[in-house]
């Protein structure tokens, strides 16, 4: 049960959202206590079905959600890169969709424009960040073993 709680808890912080199913009967870990889940009951399997379509649509809107900040930030006049590849980040991790990794080279292009990125250790940072991402970002889609 531990190794169940630290993937759990490591999926939550990268950023996953996660749906946690469990039996009628089974008490929930003390770990869980403030932690929603689906109650799996077997004489009542419709009920199970609704909620996880329910918590599936809601991984959905949020996915749509980020792509959409991210497509403002993409469009602000003056872009935040950091935030925006924050946004691709997470927008990725839900949809995993190439689009997204296009729009993350999109942020890589501007701060290529900034000229003497070295300069600034934060930026040259971000840069290697965002270059890392969308290459295991197309690794992960060019691979139909990965999720």
């Amino acid at each position: 049960m531990a190794n169940i709680t630290l993937e759990l808890g490591f999926a939550a912080m990268c950023g996953k959202p996660l749906i946690i199913a469990k039996s009628k009967e089974a008490a929930a870990p003390s770990d869980f206590t403030r932690t929603d889940w689906i109650d799996y009951d077997l004489k009542d399997e419709a009920r199970f079905r609704k909620k996880l379509g329910q918590a599936l649509d809601t991984i959905s809107d949020l996915a749509v959600f980020e792509e959409t900040l991210l497509d403002v930030a993409l469009g602000a006049r003056s872009i935040d890169c950091a935030i925006a590849f924050e946004r691709a980040n997470k927008a990725f991790l839900l949809t995993r969709e190439d689009r997204v990794l296009d729009k993350a080279e999109e942020i890589k292009r501007r701060l290529d424009a900034v000229g003497d990125i070295e300069a600034i250790a934060d930026l040259e940072r971000l840069k290697s960040e965002i270059t890392t991402f969308i290459q295991q970002g197309r690794r992960a889609l060019a691979d139909p073993a990965v999720p």
